[in-house]
């Protein structure tokens, strides 16, 4: 596993101050980036051993990731990279579609128009940028959508969007091939609608996003 370097670079960078935290960052990029796929077994000595931690560590790391629906664990079975089917992935896509909907109409009034504008610098920045980075991507469209639901000041279902994201997400990582410039041309469209202060006009760009996305991995599907 190339990991092990980079778990003691890690290790050294944080001089031994959090070692959980230290293995919850380099597993959850290990999930992102694809090195732990879906449906992937986690064998805990082999990744303490990659990280250069002791198992503690690591499995306060694995509960981290497991609570955030990254992971699952059956009983008397090791860790697992959660697997999302095609079906939880579009019944998801249509429940984000509704609540993202509904969170950026109430977020339109609400929004601190400071961060909308950095966010739509950052999009630019990606929409231009000849060789964007997987990971610059998702991080991009995380602070989005994430600032988006907590704006709309309804606690319960910024989460609930945070968990549908997840789901989402670890399917998406599956294997799909990614739309980043699509994704910024559409997040542009909901930045702008967002900065108009229009709740409809809002609403209708992110449902429009949502479905541009669930479309765009069905017509994937169907070529595979």
């Amino acid at each position: 596993m190339d990991s092990a370097r980079q778990g003691k670079e890690a290790a050294k960078a944080t001089g031994g101050v959090n070692l959980a935290d230290m293995a919850y960052r380099t597993l959850l990029e290990m999930i992102l980036d694809r090195r732990l796929r879906s449906g992937e077994l986690i064998v805990e000595d082999r990744l303490a051993t990659a990280l250069s931690i002791s198992r503690t560590p690591l499995r306060e790391a694995l509960v981290r990731l497991a609570s955030e629906g990254l992971i699952r664990k059956e009983f008397n079975r090791p860790y697992r990279v959660r697997e999302v089917s095609s079906r939880e992935y579009f019944q998801s896509m249509r429940l984000r579609e509704i609540l993202e909907g509904e969170a950026i109409a109430t977020a339109a009034a609400r929004i601190d128009p400071v961060r909308l504008q950095a966010m739509k610098a950052e999009m630019l920045r990606l929409r231009d940028e000849p060789q964007v980075r997987f990971e610059d991507h998702w991080a991009a469209d995380e602070v989005l959508h994430t600032m988006i639901a907590e704006a709309s000041g309804n606690e319960v279902m910024a989460q609930i969007i945070r968990d549908l994201r997840v789901t989402t997400r670890l399917f998406e990582l599956s294997g799909l091939p990614s739309r980043i410039r699509p994704d910024c041309l559409e997040h542009l469209e909901v930045i702008d609608a967002l900065a108009d202060g229009d709740p409809a006009k809002a609403r209708a760009a992110m449902e429009s996003h949502i479905r541009s996305l669930a479309k765009d991995v069905l017509n994937d599907i169907a070529r595979a």
